[in-house]
C-alpha cells in the first residue's frame, strides 16, 4: 500500500465463515465470500487504497478520512450496503460483517501500530456483536480484560471451580418443592463467589461457553440422580448452543451415565434469542424434545414474543419474567400481562411458571390465575448442595 497522509485504517471481514459452509455448503460458501468482496469493491472509493487479507479479511486506507464524523459517513455507506441479505438459490442469506478501524497517522512507520489497533477494535466488535468499532484506548483496556477473564473462566473449568446452586421451584396450590433452578456460581481460588451477570455475558460470546454449558448438563444430571424422582432441575443454555451438533450427544451421554429420566430436566432459553437459522434450531429442539429433555421459554414476555414460537417450536414451559411479576398486585397493566401469559400457556399446553415472587399476595394471586410454579426470594434465594438438601430432602 503507498504512503498516505492521516486517515483511518479499517479491516473487514467476513463473519462465522465455518457456520456459513455447515449450514449452506462449501459451493454457496465461497459464492457469498464473493458477493462479501464485491459489495466491499463497491464500498470503497477510487482514492482509497484497498486489497484482500488471509482469513477472509479485507483492509482499507480511507484516503481524507481522518475524523471521527467522516468516519461515521463511511461506515453508514458500508452497513447499509451489507443490509440487504444475498438471494442465493432463491433463498435470502445475510451477509454478517465485522469491522474495526483505528486513526492511521501517516508514515509507513506507523502502519504496523494502525494494523495492530484495528485488529483490537475487529475483536472488540466480534466480541460485542457489532457491526464495527473504532479503536481507543478504552477499547483495547476492555478487551484485555476480556482476554483475561476468558483465560480465567477456561481455568476455572478445568480446576472445577464452577459450582451450581439451586433455588426451588414451587407449587403455587400445594406449595411443595418439585425442583430448582441450576444457577451457576465461579468459586475462585481466593475465597470470592462470582455470579453470573460478573462473567456470562462475556463467556457467551466466547468458546469457553460450551465447555461451562456441557459441565452444567452432566452437573445437573449427577445431581437429579440424587433426588427424589417427582423433582426437577432446569438450567439455562444460551439459545447459539442449541445448534451446536454436539449438544444432543452431550444430553444423551449425560444420561447414559447417571440413568436419569430426561423429562426431569429442562433447558431454558431466553424469549430474546436473535437465531436467524430457525429452520436449523427448530430440528435441533424437535430432537432434544424426542429425546425426552423440555424445553422452557425464559424472560417471557421481554423479547421477541411471537406465536411463531408456540407454532414451530416445541416448547413445554413458559416462565414469566419477574419484571411482571413484581409489578402486578399494584399495576393493572403488569396483571394484565400475567394473566395473558397464562393463558397463552394453558392454550398451548405448556407449564407455566413465575419468577421473581417476593411477597404471598403476590403468590396467592398467581395460583389463584392458574399459574403451576413459582420461584423467588419468598420461597428461598440460591442455595449452595448442602443447604439445599437440608432446608428441603431431609
Amino acid at each position: 500500500m503507498s504512503k498516505l497522509p492521516s486517515c483511518y485504517l479499517g479491516l473487514v471481514e467476513l463473519a462465522d465463515y465455518e457456520l456459513l459452509v455447515d449450514k449452506h455448503g462449501s459451493v454457496a460458501a465461497k459464492i457469498l465470500l464473493e458477493e462479501f468482496y464485491r459489495r466491499l469493491k463497491n464500498w470503497v472509493r477510487p482514492g482509497d487504497a484497498s486489497q484482500i487479507v488471509q482469513n477472509r479479511r479485507f483492509v482499507v486506507m480511507l484516503a481524507g478520512v481522518n475524523s471521527i464524523a467522516q468516519l461515521q459517513l463511511a461506515t453508514a455507506k458500508m452497513v447499509r450496503l451489507f443490509g440487504q441479505p444475498c438471494t442465493l438459490l432463491e433463498q435470502p442469506i445475510n451477509i454478517a460483517i465485522h469491522a474495526g478501524f483505528s486513526l492511521h497517522r501517516g508514515g509507513q512507520e506507523n502502519t504496523d501500530q494502525a494494523l495492530r489497533q484495528a485488529r483490537a477494535a475487529l475483536r472488540q466488535a466480534r466480541n460485542a456483536g457489532h457491526i464495527y468499532q473504532v479503536y481507543s484506548a478504552d477499547v483495547q483496556s476492555r478487551l484485555e480484560d476480556q482476554n483475561k477473564l476468558v483465560t480465567s473462566l477456561e481455568r476455572a473449568v478445568e480446576r472445577g471451580e464452577l459450582a451450581l446452586y439451586y433455588q426451588p421451584k414451587i407449587h403455587a396450590g400445594y406449595r411443595n418443592v418439585v425442583g430448582a433452578e441450576a444457577l451457576m456460581r465461579w468459586h475462585t481460588p481466593d475465597g470470592r463467589v462470582i455470579v453470573p451477570k460478573q462473567f456470562m455475558k462475556v463467556a457467551e460470546r466466547n468458546p469457553v461457553i460450551r465447555p461451562m454449558t456441557w459441565w452444567a448438563i452432566k452437573a445437573a444430571n449427577a445431581r437429579l440422580s440424587h433426588w427424589p424422582e417427582h423433582m426437577g432441575l432446569s438450567i439455562n443454555v444460551p439459545p447459539n448452543l442449541l445448534l451446536d451438533r454436539e449438544i444432543l450427544a452431550v444430553l444423551q451421554d449425560a444420561q447414559a451415565i447417571y440413568g436419569v429420566n430426561p423429562n426431569r430436566l429442562t433447558l431454558e432459553i431466553t424469549e430474546n434469542m436473535s437465531i436467524e437459522d430457525h429452520q436449523n434450531l427448530v430440528k435441533q429442539i424437535d430432537a432434544i424434545v424426542k429425546f425426552g429433555v423440555r424445553i422452557s421459554i425464559d424472560d417471557f414476555g421481554t423479547g421477541y414474543s411471537s406465536l411463531a414460537h408456540f407454532r414451530n417450536f416445541k416448547v413445554q414451559e413458559l416462565k414469566i419474567d419477574k419484571s411482571f411479576v413484581k409489578r402486578m398486585v399494584g399495576s393493572e397493566i403488569d396483571l394484565a400481562i400475567v394473566k395473558t401469559v397464562i393463558n397463552l400457556a394453558r392454550n398451548f399446553s405448556m407449564r407455566v411458571v413465575a419468577e421473581g415472587v417476593e411477597d404471598e399476595t403476590t403468590a396467592k394471586a398467581l395460583a389463584e390465575l392458574g399459574c403451576d410454579q413459582l420461584q423467588g426470594f419468598l420461597f428461598d434465594k440460591p442455595l449452595q448442595l448442602d443447604d439445599f438438601n437440608k432446608r428441603y430432602l431431609t
